[in-house]
């Protein structure tokens, strides 16, 4: 490697001195240094208005907040509200459902004890159609043998009891 000179004025010869020590560098290997950091950063050195990268970082932090801000207000909100109104939409309807469900429950609960009813009330009408039809066979054997010489009359009083 070939050892190159460069003409500086003497205050920042001094400046790059103070900042070589600091450092703990020599004076080539900090000037090696600075140029490569300033090529992989592209900050012009001589812009006076170049700020410390930590502000540049901390600008740039603010705008992206900034930008969150603006997606969260924009979108994210917004889709959470949709979310909410949907939610609640399908709740209504779920409860809609579930009371249209009861009441037709409740018709065929009802439906069902009014045909027990109608049941009940049936063989009890066949019960009594029944007696009334034994009684009139009874009657008319008796008309038929009076006094039981056949046996018919035992033998329809055992067949109905």
């Amino acid at each position: 490697m070939t050892k190159k000179s460069i003409i500086i004025d003497e205050k920042a010869h001094t400046e790059l001195g103070k900042l070589s020590e600091s450092l703990r560098m020599n004076l080539g290997s900090l000037v090696k240094e600075m140029i490569y950091y300033f090529k992989k950063t592209g900050i012009d050195p001589k812009d006076a208005a170049n700020k410390n990268p930590s502000e540049m970082i901390s600008t740039l932090d603010k705008r992206i907040v900034s930008f969150l801000k603006v997606q969260e207000r924009d979108i994210l909100k917004p889709l959470r509200q949709d979310v909410f109104n949907y939610q609640n939409s399908h709740k209504e309807e779920i409860l809609k459902l579930i009371n249209s469900i009861n009441k037709l429950l409740n018709q065929h609960s009802e439906r069902m004890n009014e045909i027990k009813k109608n049941d009940t009330d049936r063989n009890k009408l066949i019960a009594i159609e029944l007696e009334k039809n034994r009684q009139a066979i009874l009657a008319i054997c008796l008309l038929l043998d009076e006094k039981n010489k056949s046996g018919t009359i035992d033998k329809l009083k055992s067949i109905f009891s």
